[in-house]
């Protein structure tokens, strides 16, 4: 029991101690994490508060009735790309815009003249046209238009007005990468001409070395101006953006069934095609077929002379 009593007091002071040390170390752990915590706080602030932009909902929508409301976002999101940065991005592209317009036009003489006139208030270029007259009797046409791509809305929004648009189609090419492309090649080549007439200028070797020069400043010579040519191409398309305009006069849709009327019709002409394309062949194989009867005629002729003469024969050797 003494021993039983020993032990359990000798547990108590153990326990007491250990509580002891842990309470005396909790202010030296505090002491020391709390200048962490500083140091973190100061490295990474509270983050800003979001800020909202007041924006118009959409009319016609569902439950858009063109009223303001709260969108909530960041700044840079809200506000999107400056004006200025998005004018310099756009000056940067290069674009080739093209339209292919189809209207129907009641006359189509009118017709031209309503695009000649769009052509002339947006001062566009008439580069082409065509005219053409269908089986059926309507006539078509089409005029291919160079505009300046600043008034290539402008004009495609007058040209809707010439008459009923039937089809509409518009395109725009990026040719950005291309265009720079061909302006570093450029740049590379004309630098690299300029040294071969450097060196051509200030050397004084033998004739072959010079030859040899002079052989490959014509071939980047060469190669320069192609890539000019390329670079005006290029120019020419985005400084003009291309509209065509194709015009037709109403006409009746094309039957799809079975017309006997038409069939017997396309028999007879087939028929007369046939007759003609004899006729200009006889035409045309006509001295063949006399000198091919001549000759005929010829041999004939001989073979008849050769069995007289052998006839007259036997009977001369028969009466002897």
């Amino acid at each position: 029991m003494r021993k039983t009593a020993i032990i359990l007091l000798s547990l108590f002071v153990i326990f007491a101690f250990g509580c002891a040390k842990k309470k005396a170390e909790e202010p030296m752990l505090a002491e020391k994490e709390a200048p962490v915590a500083d140091e973190y706080a100061e490295e990474a602030p509270a983050p800003e508060p979001m800020k909202t932009k007041k924006m118009d909902a959409p009319r016609g929508t569902e439950g858009g009735t063109g009223a303001a409301e709260e969108v909530t976002g960041t700044e840079v999101l809200a506000e999107g790309i400056p004006e200025a940065d998005a004018a310099e991005i756009g000056a940067d592209l290069k674009l080739i815009k093209t339209a292919d317009v189809t209207t129907e036009v009641e006359n189509i003489d009118a017709g031209f003249e309503d695009v000649y006139a769009v052509a002339r208030a947006e001062k566009a270029l008439v580069v082409g046209t065509t005219r053409a007259v269908a089986d059926e009797g309507y006539s078509t046409g089409s005029v291919t238009l160079k505009v300046d791509p600043a008034k290539f809305d402008e004009t495609m929004k007058e040209l809707r007005k010439v008459g009923r648009i039937l089809s509409e189609v518009s395109t725009t090419e990026d040719v950005t990468q291309e265009y720079f492309d061909l302006q570093a090649r450029l740049e590379n080549a004309e630098r690299t001409r300029d040294r071969y007439l450097e060196i051509l200028a200030t050397r004084t070797g033998a004739v072959h070395d010079v030859l040899e020069v002079e052989r490959e400043i014509e071939r980047v010579t060469e190669n320069v101006e192609r890539l000019k040519g390329q670079m005006r191409y290029l120019e020419s398309q985005i400084g003009l953006s291309t509209i065509t305009v194709h015009l037709e006069e109403p006409h009746a849709a094309v039957p799809t069934g079975y017309n006997f009327g038409k069939a017997i019709k396309d028999a007879f002409r087939i028929a007369v095609r046939i007759c003609i394309f004899l006729i200009q062949a006889v035409i045309v194989l006509m001295p063949f077929i006399i000198i091919l009867v001549i000759l005929v005629l010829i041999v004939r002729f001989i073979v008849w002379m050769w069995r007289r003469r052998r006839r007259k024969a036997k009977k001369a050797a028969t009466e002897a």
